[in-house]
């Protein structure tokens, strides 16, 4: 008797362990089962609540310098230029515009060969048969696939002959004082303040930088120093969210000024 008593010690052992095991496994089936009720409810909640896709342009119905600007962006994202090819060619849209009657030129023919310019200028050259396609399907966008026929060539001439026009027309200008360069500076200055405070800083320079971009839709982006456009894009963003900070004292100096001040006293230093 005294020899088999240890085998019922390892009988009840392996009895335990086994039902740890079940209790264990019954636990991890409840968790699994919980979180993906969670998901499920999360993806049910997400459904119900999602934003509506804003409707894709018909730029066919829409004749106006604003639209065809909006089309020179969309374009160019999907070229995937750089945002600052994108705002050259808006810029070269606007100066072309400037001298020239709106009714006298079709918009989109004149925007695609802004792009097609913007990307020569900026050193980062695109194939004219890729601007062609995408440029066609942007304002045709059920049609079929452009075939090498008669319709690609008339609308590749177009683009050519009019990048001629608009480099005549801006009397081969194409230098352009971008507001990006001093937006930068002015981020960089102003980031600490905000990041040290509020921690909000990149949603707010993030909004300045949309509120930039669709400044370039408007032809008064000609009319204004490229400091005054990236300042008041901040001081929107800023005034959008309501956020104070050490710096903003209006009723002393505004921010704007001291930071022109340094900009004006880091000319003179360098001259």
């Amino acid at each position: 008797m005294g020899k088999k008593a240890p085998k019922m010690k390892n009988i009840t052992k392996s009895k335990t362990k086994t039902h740890k095991q079940k209790v264990k496994s019954h636990k991890k089936n409840k968790n699994i089962s919980k979180q993906k009720y969670r998901t499920k409810q999360r993806s049910e909640s997400q459904d119900q609540f999602k934003k509506p896709e804003a409707p894709l342009t018909d730029y066919l119905t829409h004749k106006s310098n604003y639209i065809a600007v909006r089309f020179i962006f969309e374009c160019g994202i999907k070229l995937g230029l750089k945002h600052i090819t994108i705002c050259s060619a808006a810029v070269y849209f606007h100066k072309f515009y400037k001298h020239v009657d709106e009714t006298a030129y079709d918009n989109y023919s004149i925007a695609s060969a802004t792009l097609y310019l913007a990307s020569k200028v900026q050193d980062e050259t695109i194939r004219l048969r890729d601007l062609i396609n995408v440029c066609y399907h942007t304002l045709h966008r059920d049609a079929a696939p452009l075939r090498l026929a008669e319709d690609y060539w008339n609308f590749r001439d177009s683009i050519v002959h009019a990048e001629m026009l608009i480099m005549r027309i801006v009397q081969f200008d194409t230098t352009f004082d971008h507001p990006h360069n001093y937006f930068l500076h002015y981020v960089q200055t102003l980031r600490p303040v905000f990041y040290s405070k509020h921690g909000k800083d990149i949603i707010v320079f993030k909004k300045a930088y949309d509120f930039l971009h669709d400044f370039y839709h408007s032809s008064d982006i000609l009319q204004f120093k490229a400091q005054h456009i990236a300042i008041a894009c901040i001081e929107l963003a800023i005034k959008v969210y309501g956020i104070p900070s050490q710096i903003i004292e209006y009723e002393i100096k505004p921010w704007y000024q001291q930071l022109f001040a340094k900009k004006r006293y880091y000319i003179v230093y360098k001259i």
